[in-house]
């Protein structure tokens, strides 16, 4: 299924719309499990609100349409570079990735004990330095990299 604007769907699409009813079952389907749906970003691009309520709104007015699996495509054009050879080797070998490690770190005030929550604080890993917050439990979530060698954080506020 994709959602398509009214005024992009072709002929052969038009045969594989479902009607409102339909299309607003399975929208708010979509929605409610929050499973990806094709054109559901082009959609929220264009409202004023983000809301899930004026996306249904505008499968109800008819001005976007939920077209079904087997739509007919042939009138859009592929890319050139869709089967570029290098393309494809990047695909099938890709560069190694760095790893990181995640590190956690519970910040507590030293006199009750009680979790730091939503603290600013300056964590340094290896000299640089990045300004962070904690949760709402007060736990520090960083992810570096394995060869780490020092790591140091400076709380604002206390």
């Amino acid at each position: 299924m994709r959602l398509v604007h009214r005024s992009q769907v072709t002929r052969l699409e038009h045969r594989q719309v479902y009607a409102v009813d339909q299309a607003l079952e399975r929208v708010c389907k979509v929605l409610l499990d929050r499973q990806p749906l094709e054109g559901l970003d082009q959609l929220r691009a264009g409202l004023a609100i983000d809301l899930d309520s004026e996306v249904l709104e505008r499968v109800e007015q008819g001005e976007w349409l939920l077209l079904m699996v087997d739509a007919e495509v042939g009138d859009r054009p592929v890319g050139a570079g869709v089967f570029d050879q290098a393309v494809l080797d990047l695909m099938n070998n890709p560069p190694p990735q760095p790893t990181r490690t995640p590190r956690i770190f519970r910040l507590v005030d030293s006199m009750t004990g009680e979790p730091l929550a939503l603290q600013p604080y300056i964590a340094t890993v290896d000299g640089v330095p990045t300004q962070r917050r904690t949760d709402t439990l007060g736990i520090a979530h960083l992810f570096t990299a394995d060869d780490v060698r020092q790591i140091s954080m400076r709380i604002f506020n206390i």
